[in-house]
């Protein structure tokens, strides 16, 4: 499992690579550079990082990355507004930091085969 998670992880943080390279590149503003790093965020721990922790020692971790995805959700919604917080884009920057430290976490306490 702790092999397939990892891979799930370098897939994700290779995708916010790719989107800071495109985003610099193109001359993005923040507000597009942080609602694609959320975008991609919330669709690669939904669909793919927070399935794989479905063993009980993952639950307590799995349960704190569902919250920061949830709050990262909420962030990115808030993006899509014409006036939004003016921290939104700190949070984001902050949230998948959080996500970062969390799944390295998760994946020290897989067993090791």
């Amino acid at each position: 499992m702790s092999t397939q998670l990892q891979q799930e992880i370098d897939r994700w943080e290779g995708q916010l690579d790719d989107l800071a390279e495109t985003g610099e590149a193109d001359d993005w503003f923040l507000e597009e550079r942080r609602l694609a790093e959320a975008q991609q965020t919330v669709v690669a721990y939904r669909g793919r990082i927070l399935p794989l922790l479905t063993k009980p020692e993952d639950r307590y971790v799995a349960t704190e990355i569902e919250h920061l995805v949830d709050r990262l959700e909420d962030l990115r919604n808030d993006l899509f507004r014409t006036v939004h917080p003016v921290t939104s884009h700190q949070e984001i920057a902050e949230t998948v930091a959080a996500l970062r430290a969390l799944v390295q976490l998760a994946l020290r306490l897989e067993p090791t085969p």
